[in-house]
């Protein structure tokens, strides 16, 4: 081959090279409009389901209110009219954008169906609460609760599902992603002050037959949405919009003024059966208000995101529409490169042409020619040379990376070899099924990897009562696995050298107020069953609420939640008390259980472990355990999982009956 054709040949080669990188360029704008376009569809589908969850928590509070009298029926029914009709309508829209985003976004089957199933559920309770709306008897009241149950179920769904939305199509604009935990804080605000405006009427116009359930439910209401405003208060540090900053401010300034103290003391006036201040319709009337001061701050959100994604599209495509130009323009001079290069390098010198034809056989060891000219040719016999130098540089860099690569193989050996040690000392940390004093346990243990970030552990103390806990690191890994082993550690101690008396809450709050900024979070319980009652409480700390399986074969939840240690420096835990009598088992899990994928990506569920658990309550232990483990190993289809998971049964014994008792 002559060295002009590979001339031209190279010409080509580096025209095609820069032709390609522009190409991926372009790739990678086009991601990014996509990636834009998929942020917009989610944003308008969140948007809608945002509004309609408010509209479907404004319409149970005011069917609440009907059914219980505390509203004129003939303005109340018109108004509820109205209500139906925009929940219908924004519920309606969500099911066309999901439907018309299908194509961009991803797993919205899901989210189609659990929307339309709402509102036939919606539905079929209208249809109910009309039949007691009219009614003269106390129907409607009785009726109430299940109404406001039910309602405040699906409003709970519809929130799911929007932020499961938010989770598949994160956004990383840090400015989108702050004004998305924004309106999820403000919805979680929302919703709580939504059911206070419901159970505070009934409450104000019933004050004497108020229970302290009702004024706790209240209570804990209020309390969330204090801390909804904390959690909103927390992300002003990011430079958001002045309109956002401003409308969030006015917002709070109103909350605190007003709101907030109104709440207070009709809280007090109910708790120290007190006369309230006002009446059930003017607190409908105030709670009301504040939750449309909440429905602009959401709509400015709203309306900021909508304006920063137009802006991100318009970039995107103004990006696109740059580079393609540049690959015009690319092709051009690449066209025009080769017809130069055909058209102005001559036939080069026999000897140079022999040097590199022995250049490109690798031939390292023969002596290049010496040409010392000034035009092109010389230019050529220059480069020639830096060819060579280049290629023995390269193969001195092969031998390199052969030996190292030796060096890497030996180490990931030695490396999967500690790795394997690790996993067998966490495995002998875990506690062997035992019985303790009347309570039997066992355990159930399955890491993503070799090491895992779940540890759980039973520990009998010395004052009769059996302590236990459950772990669950945030993190995959050597990490997750040694915060574990130290979580492990230090918990196990913590259990066997509490002061009595100490509270549960009290250990947990000290935990977490001591544990390290730099270390990740955990969930964790944190409990103890009393071998001599028939009591046991547990501290929640995030992790999933554990399950009771009672001895006659039902199953209770236990806990709502927590914050996970670590994650909020002065978090606040609560010790939840309950009976744990003869037979009953106390069933505790990682979420790496009810979080466990199948094939096309959908969740083995809570809903699904209840089933499980509720068909085979009446064996023992176990045969439960092996059960749950052979049904996740099928809804996986493989031995792998995504996330580590453990899970702890604690079953009390039933009591043995002397041989000498009198019957």
């Amino acid at each position: 081959m002559k060295i002009r054709h590979i001339l031209l040949i190279l010409t080509a080669f580096l025209g095609a090279a820069l032709l390609v990188a522009v190409a991926f360029q372009i790739r990678d704008e086009l991601l990014g409009y996509q990636t834009a376009e998929r942020m917009a569809a989610s944003n308008t589908v969140r948007e809608r389901l945002l509004l309609g969850t408010a509209a479907l928590a404004s319409e149970r509070s005011q069917t609440y209110v009907l059914l219980i009298g505390q509203r004129s029926e003939a303005s109340g029914v018109l108004e509820l009219r109205d209500m139906r009709r925009q929940v219908d309508d924004l519920l309606n829209a969500a099911e066309r954008e999901i439907t018309a985003t299908q194509a961009s976004l991803s797993n919205t089957g899901s989210s189609l169906a659990t929307v339309s199933r709402i509102r036939r559920e919606i539905g079929t309770l209208r249809q109910q609460a009309d039949e007691f709306l009219g009614a003269e008897d106390a129907r409607g009241e009785q009726f109430a609760p299940r109404w406001f149950q039910e309602a405040t179920r699906l409003v709970g769904e519809l929130q799911s599902s929007r932020m499961t939305i938010l989770q598949r199509e994160r956004p990383l604009d840090p400015v989108l992603r702050t004004e998305a935990n924004l309106r999820a804080f403000g919805a979680i605000l929302s919703e709580n002050i939504a059911r206070n405006q419901a159970l505070m009427s009934r409450a104000l116009g019933s004050p004497s037959v108020v229970g302290g359930l009702e004024t706790d439910v209240i209570s804990q209401n209020a309390g969330r949405a204090e801390l909804a405003w904390e959690l909103i208060d927390g992300q002003l540090a990011v430079p958001l919009s002045e309109s956002v900053k401003g409308s969030v401010l006015k917002t709070h300034e109103s909350y605190s003024a007003t709101f907030a103290p109104l709440q207070r003391s009709l809280l007090a006036a109910l708790l120290g059966k007190v006369a309230p201040a006002i009446g059930p319709e003017e607190w409908y009337d105030v709670a009301g208000r504040e939750l449309s001061n909440i429905a602009l701050m959401q709509q400015e959100i709203l309306r900021s995101t909508r304006e920063r994604l137009e802006s991100e599209l318009s970039r995107a495509r103004r990006s696109v529409a740059l580079w393609s130009a540049l690959l015009l323009l690319g092709a051009a001079a690449v066209l025009a490169s080769i017809l130069v290069v055909r058209l102005r390098v001559v036939r080069p010198l026999e000897n140079l042409s022999q040097a590199m034809l022995r250049l490109a056989d690798n031939d390292l060891e023969i002596s290049l020619p010496r040409l010392a000219r000034a035009d092109e040719i010389g230019e050529m016999s220059d480069a020639l040379r830096v060819f060579k130098a280049n290629a023995i540089q390269r193969r001195r860099t092969q031998n390199e990376k052969q030996v190292l690569h030796a060096r890497l193989r030996e180490a990931y050996g030695q490396l999967q070899k500690d790795l394997e040690a690790a996993a067998v000392i966490q495995q002998t940390m875990l506690p062997p099924s035992a019985r303790i004093d009347g309570i039997e346990y066992h355990g159930l243990f399955r890491p993503s990897s070799l090491i895992a970030g779940d540890t759980y552990n039973v520990v009998r103390r010395t004052d009769g009562t059996v302590g236990f806990f459950q772990v669950d690191v945030a993190g995959h890994g050597a990490a997750a696995a040694l915060v574990s082993v130290a979580c492990h550690h230090a918990l196990s101690q913590t259990i066997l050298t509490r002061t009595q008396g100490t509270p549960l809450e009290a250990i947990a709050v000290q935990i977490n107020e001591e544990w390290p900024e730099d270390l990740p979070y955990f969930t964790m319980i944190l409990g103890e069953i009393d071998s001599r009652s028939q009591r046991a409480s547990i501290v929640q700390a995030g992790h999933p609420s554990p399950l009771v399986i009672r001895a006659d074969g039902s199953i209770e939840m236990i806990g709502e939640g927590g914050f996970p240690v670590g994650m909020l420096p002065f978090a606040s835990y609560e010790r939840l008390e309950f009976d744990l009598g003869p037979g009953d088992r106390l069933f505790i899990y990682s979420d790496g259980l009810v979080e466990a994928e199948d094939q096309d990506g959908e969740q083995f569920s809570e809903t699904r472990l209840r089933n499980l658990v509720r068909d085979t309550a009446a064996a023992p232990s176990p045969v439960l355990l092996g059960r749950l483990d052979d049904a996740l190993r099928n809804w996986r289809g493989s031995e792998t999982l995504d996330d580590d998971l453990s899970v702890l049964m604690l079953e009390r014994l039933p009591e043995r009956i002397p041989a000498n008792a009198v019957d």
